[in-house]
């Protein structure tokens, strides 16, 4: 599983990279978009991991609330985000929403790996 969170964090700063690098003027607003899907990627797949091994049986009541409380948080950091700091929005709402989706389903891919008992 280790592996693949790396693989998804090489391909996220990777591509932010090449964007950043194609359009210099926003790349500030990619790497927010950027950056807050892919730390709560981080925390949620370890928090998962620790709760399937120690407690496997309440997995799904977890993962309700996981996400219940994942976009909650979402909510505050965008509001936070357009409360408090000056940029252009188009950009960092596309790049929140691409990465976003893409750690989204790798998510839901390891937790059906966690609940088939594969090992990544």
């Amino acid at each position: 599983m280790i592996k693949l969170v790396i693989y998804v964090s090489m391909i996220c700063f990777g591509s932010w990279g090449l964007l950043s690098s194609v359009f210099p003027e926003i790349s500030r607003e990619i790497l927010l978009g950027m950056i807050f899907p892919w730390s709560m990627f981080l925390l949620s797949v370890l928090i998962t991991q620790i709760m399937h091994l120690k407690f496997s049986f309440n997995i799904t009541k977890y993962l309700g609330i996981a996400m219940i409380t994942k976009m909650i948080l979402y909510g505050i950091i965008i509001v936070a985000i357009f409360s408090f700091m000056s940029f252009n929005p188009i950009p960092f709402i596309i790049s929140f929403t691409g990465y976003y989706l893409m750690l989204h389903l790798t998510e839901a891919y390891i937790v059906r790996s966690f609940i088939n008992n594969k090992q990544l």
